[in-house]
C-alpha cells in the first residue's frame, strides 16, 4: 500500500484534482481536501486504504526510494511491465520495484522495441498503443476451451473447404503499422484466410488484420479483453470478435462491420458471421466436454 507522502507526490506529478481522487477512491471530496491540503493530516488506516484505489496501478509495488530521480531505463536493457502497471498513468519511464526486480512503466513502444525484447523464460507480453501488458499463464479450463474450439473450427473450415485456418495463441498480430507506438496482440484464436495472405514484390508478407478473433476471459486479462482490446479490434478493422466468459456461461459476439453485439448462453448454437452462419459452434457440446473432463481440468 502506498504511503500518504507517496500519494501526494504522485498527485502533484500527475496534477490530479481532489474531485478525481474522490471519485476513484470513494472518499468524500471534503475529506480528500483536508488530507491532501494539510501539512499534518492524520487519516485513519481504512481511509488510506480507500485512497490507494485512486493510485491502483502501482498499488502492489513500492517506489524505489533509492532512486528518487526515476531515471529512464537504458534501451539495451531487458525489461517488461507487469499487468498491474498496465495503464501507465504515472508517466513515461518511471521506475517501480517489486519482487526484487526493477520494472518500468515505459510507454511509447514501437514494433522494433517489441522485437528486441528478451523476456524471462515462459513470459509473454502484448503491446497496446505502446504500453506493455504482461500475460499471466492461462488456467487448465482456459486451455481446455481453447483446445476444443480451435480443433472444432479447424475441422469445420477444412470440411467446408473455406481456404482458411484457425490458429491458437501464441501468434503475434499487429494492429498498428506506423513508426510510433504500436499494438501487437496474441488473441486466443484467430482465423486467417487465403485472401489475407499477400506479399510484396520481394516476397515479404504485407500487413493484414484477421476478420475473426476470439478471446477466452480470465481474471488476469478480463478488463483488458473486454474494454481495451475490444476498442483496438474495432479500430483496426476486425470484423467479428467473440469473448468466451466461462464464469458467466456466456458468449459475447461483436460484429463491428454491422455495429451489433449479441450475448448467448452456453446452450446456444452460434454462427460465425464472417461465413454467413455456415459454421456454427454448439456451446452445449463445449459444456458437455468440460463436464466430461472436469476431474482432469479441475472444475
Amino acid at each position: 500500500m502506498l504511503l500518504l507522502d507517496e500519494m501526494k507526490r504522485i498527485r502533484t506529478e500527475k496534477n490530479m484534482s481532489y474531485e478525481e481522487i474522490a471519485i476513484k477512491s470513494g472518499v468524500s471530496i471534503s475529506s480528500v481536501q483536508k488530507i491532501f491540503g494539510s501539512d499534518n493530516p492524520n487519516p485513519r488506516k481504512s481511509t488510506l486504504e480507500k485512497l490507494n484505489k485512486a493510485f491502483n496501478p502501482v498499488d502492489t509495488y513500492n517506489f524505489d526510494r533509492k532512486n528518487p530521480g526515476y531515471q529512464l531505463p537504458d534501451k539495451d536493457k531487458n525489461y517488461y511491465v507487469a499487468e498491474t502497471t498496465r495503464y501507465n498513468i504515472y508517466g513515461k519511464g518511471k521506475m517501480v520495484s517489486g519482487s526484487g526486480e526493477s520494472l518500468h512503466t515505459l510507454s511509447g513502444y514501437t514494433y522494433d522495441d517489441y522485437m528486441a525484447m528478451e523476456l524471462p523464460d515462459g513470459e509473454r507480453v502484448e503491446v497496446i498503443d505502446g504500453v506493455v501488458y504482461n500475460l499471466a499463464a492461462p488456467s487448465l479450463s482456459h486451455q481446455a476451451i481453447l483446445s476444443y474450439l480451435n480443433t472444432y473450427l479447424s475441422n469445420e473450415l477444412r470440411k467446408r473447404k473455406k481456404r482458411c485456418l484457425s490458429f491458437p495463441a501464441p501468434y503475434d498480430v499487429r494492429l498498428d503499422f506506423d513508426e510510433g507506438p504500436t499494438t501487437v496482440v496474441q488473441p486466443d484464436i484467430l482465423i486467417k484466410c487465403s485472401k489475407d495472405h499477400k506479399v510484396d514484390e520481394d516476397g515479404n508478407e504485407l500487413p493484414w488484420v484477421p476478420s475473426f478473433v476470439l478471446e477466452i476471459l480470465s481474471p488476469a486479462t478480463r478488463s483488458k479483453d473486454m474494454f481495451v482490446k475490444t476498442k483496438k479490434y474495432k479500430e483496426s478493422g476486425v470484423v467479428e470478435y467473440w469473448m468466451i466468459d466461462e464464469k458467466a456461461k456466456q458468449v459475447v459476439k461483436y460484429n463491428f462491420e454491422k455495429d451489433t453485439i449479441k450475448i448467448y448462453g452456453f446452450d446456444a448454437k452460434i454462427g460465425l458471421d464472417i461465413f454467413d452462419g455456415d459454421i456454427k459452434v454448439d456451446m452445449k457440446d463445449l459444456q458437455d466436454y468440460l463436464d466430461e473432463y472436469a476431474d482432469i481440468i479441475g472444475l
